[in-house]
């Protein structure tokens, strides 16, 4: 027998059904004899008409225990989906060899013994023919249960495959960092240690507590938005060693909305990095990044001031971020350009009154050191 075959039939120990048989038996019993008119109720006394109904319905029982045991012998997955005529062969040739045998000899040693010849001439023929029946009725009533039950174990199964690789996916987009990032700050850096600057030691903090916010985040499907807006605040005063107060954030989230709404980490960092990639920011052009929430809905709008056409963008940051999105809240991502600022709306999450304590007291803990010196 191949591995497909093992383990797929069922334990008859794990089937509670001891009570509806023993219900569902003397009912069976009394309609196999009522139909077929094998019982004559006027050759019988109240006492032996009752013993004769217990007897039918001990007769039913046996053969429905029987029946039962062989069943769940069989291979559960060899059924009427993979090979529905081996199936039927199999079923009915336990019916040949266990139903019929047994039923005809129970019911004609009971006939011998009370000398009931019934009320038609072929009441015994007739009486097995409803014993296949139900016994045919029943076992297809088996065969749904266990074709739903093994549909649903295979429904779970693909999806706890496809939830490790949605979050496999997931942590691979997460993991992306943009090295245009890296090389601007570490000219920054540059710039500020040749000149001796005070600020050097806060930028080396600052970059310092940015990536480490990404290390802290792997792994981490969903974080606070109280979480993002601080990190957001860390890329903001990073920006002013370049640009000075030419970059103004407006940040309008209630404090309430920070802990309570949650995102995929990283989201906001991104989308300001993108904001200074493809935007022009000077003196006379500066550049407004707005956050705000909307209904659990995300907004990030900033002034559109296209820079030159080499720095076009090909939105492959936020397509990556789209489907990070889609997988982490199940939610759509969307971005376009309205009254000439560049929006994007991403779907929040409501997070758990756990996760607001725990955010609460991390955000409390918020380092300071973002608050940058004066810049030379």
């Amino acid at each position: 027998m191949d591995d497909r075959s093992q383990g797929t039939s069922v334990n008859s120990r794990e089937v509670h059904d001891f009570w509806p048989r023993l219900l569902v038996s003397p009912i069976l019993g009394a309609l196999v004899v009522n139909l077929s008119g094998l019982l004559d109720q006027a050759r019988h006394s109240p006492s032996g008409l009752i013993a004769s109904y217990l007897w039918f319905a001990t007769v039913a029982f046996l053969i429905w225990e029987g029946n039962r045991r062989l069943y769940f012998r069989l291979p559960r997955r060899e059924d009427w989906l993979l090979r529905p005529w081996r199936r039927l062969r199999v079923l009915l040739a336990l019916i040949c060899l266990f139903t019929i045998p047994f039923a005809a000899a129970t019911l004609w040693g009971w006939r011998v013994v009370t000398g009931d010849t019934g009320t038609r001439q072929y009441a015994l023929p007739t009486a097995l023919f409803a014993v296949v029946a139900f016994v045919v009725a029943i076992t297809h009533v088996y065969e749904t249960v266990f074709l739903l039950r093994d549909w649903e174990s295979d429904r779970l199964r693909t999806a706890r495959v496809e939830h490790a690789r949605l979050q496999t996916e997931l942590e691979s987009l997460g993991r992306e960092v943009d090295p245009h990032f890296l090389f601007n700050n570490l000219n920054a850096l540059v710039h500020l240690v040749e000149q001796r600057s005070d600020a050097a030691p806060w930028f080396i903090r600052t970059l310092s507590a940015t990536y480490q916010y990404v290390l802290d985040c792997r792994g981490r499907t969903l974080v606070r938005l109280a979480e993002e807006l601080e990190a957001l605040e860390r890329h903001r005063t990073l920006a002013e060693v370049r640009y000075g107060g030419d970059v103004r954030l407006d940040v309008r989230v209630p404090r309430a909305d920070a802990d309570r709404l949650l995102l995929p980490p990283v989201s906001l960092a991104e989308l300001f990095q993108n904001a200074l990639k493809h935007n022009t920011v000077a003196g006379d052009r500066p550049l407004h990044i707005e956050v705000r929430v909307d209904d659990e809905t995300l907004v990030v709008e900033n002034t559109l001031r296209p820079g030159p056409a080499g720095t076009r963008s090909s939105r492959l940051g936020l397509t990556n971020m789209r489907e990070r999105f889609r997988m982490a809240t199940n939610g759509v991502m969307v971005w376009g350009i309205e009254r000439d600022r560049f929006i994007v709306r991403l779907p929040l999450v409501r997070g758990s009154s756990g996760a607001e304590r725990s955010g609460e007291a991390r955000h409390q803990e918020a380092p300071t050191e973002i608050i940058p010196p004066t810049l030379p």
